[in-house]
């Protein structure tokens, strides 16, 4: 752990239980025993007039047996993040807990009940898949019977039994990334922190490192907080994500909820295909419900802009003047598209 001096633990005198009161009676935090990892207004500060604010008064809730997307820019404060959620660093403000357990007077017990798969990973190339794990299991006391069984079976999860006494300095980027998986699960943790953990490898070795990571969530209940740079792996296996720059959180909740968050700034956009009348007498139609605030006929389809969802007013009227809506689509935004337009500016 680096050496680093704690400052006071509270925001303007306040004590972090006070805080904690104020912020469930705020309804920014609800009661924490279903929360996996929570923190309350996390900082950390850098230089030596602490001008640099790496992460600035984050609150995050992550609920047990979740996988949570921790997303931003580089240098947006991920990596601090989650060093100091695992006891590496120290905060400079505020406080946190993980499975339970206090972020700078708990450390030992976070690394006890939690797993992690930093970038990049590393391992003593110079011994066998099975011989690395050994010594992490060493390291938890974990029982010799259990833990060459335990050594066995993680490896077979990760899809590493032909290799299990294999010297990891020959192991791919791929094999690198699911050995690093198998070694984060040696202590059965509750909680797993990863971070970029398909970087680097192809297509396919990064969807089996999505499957398995899902598998384990699924299966065996595994709270996942997971960075990434990738919004598409995001996207797929996520239940919530936060979305960070310069060290504040801009959004969080889920991709339907960021779609929301965009929808209120931007309005809703929709794609008609409409039969029996032209397309301009549908637009004649469209424009005149009230909320739509543009209109334009692209490549056969009537694209509608709205203030709001207006979905059964436009349909309404484009039957009105006789036609028939063949399609009708909503144009929703991916999460990198989110992404780009949540961190505009920021």
């Amino acid at each position: 752990m680096e050496s680093m001096s704690v400052e006071s633990m509270s925001v303007e005198s306040m004590s972090v239980e006070s805080m904690s009161m104020e912020l469930e009676q705020s309804g920014i935090l609800q009661e924490t025993d279903e929360f996996a990892i929570e923190t309350i207004h996390l900082s950390k500060f850098f230089g030596k007039e602490k001008q640099i604010r790496a992460v600035d008064n984050l609150n995050l809730q992550v609920k047990k047996g979740e996988v949570f997307g921790f997303v931003g820019p580089n240098g947006a404060g991920k990596t601090t993040t989650m060093k100091m959620l695992i006891g590496l660093l120290e905060p400079s403000e505020g406080s946190g807990k993980v499975a339970g357990f206090d972020i700078v007077r708990e450390v030992i017990n976070i690394r006890e009940t939690t797993g992690v798969l930093p970038e990049p990973a590393g391992f003593y190339d110079n011994l066998t898949a099975r011989q690395n794990l050994r010594f992490y299991a060493k390291l938890y006391n974990i029982e010799p019977g259990v833990r060459e069984k335990r050594i066995v079976n993680l490896l077979e999860t990760v899809g590493l039994t032909r290799a299990i006494d294999q010297k990891t300095g020959g192991f791919s980027t791929g094999m690198r990334k699911r050995f690093g998986l198998a070694q984060a699960l040696v202590n059965e943790p509750s909680v797993l922190f990863l971070d970029e953990p398909t970087s680097g490898i192809d297509p396919l070795g990064a969807q089996m490192m999505r499957d398995l990571i899902k598998e384990l969530n699924r299966s065996k209940g595994v709270t996942v907080f997971l960075s990434s740079h990738s919004m598409e792996e995001v996207e797929e296996i996520c239940d919530h994500i936060a979305i960070i720059a310069k060290g504040k959180l801009l959004a969080a909740g889920s991709v339907e909820d960021l779609r929301d968050m965009i929808r209120e700034k931007e309005g809703v956009h929709y794609l008609l295909e409409v039969q029996d009348i032209p397309l301009s007498e549908a637009a004649e139609a469209v424009k005149n419900v009230e909320g739509v605030t543009a209109f334009d006929i692209r490549d056969r389809t009537l694209h509608v802009s709205a203030k709001m969802k207006l979905r059964t007013e436009i349909a309404k009227a484009v039957k009105k003047a006789g036609g028939t809506v063949s399609m009708f689509e909503e144009e929703e935004m991916n999460l990198q598209k989110l992404f780009l337009k949540i961190i505009e500016g920021a």
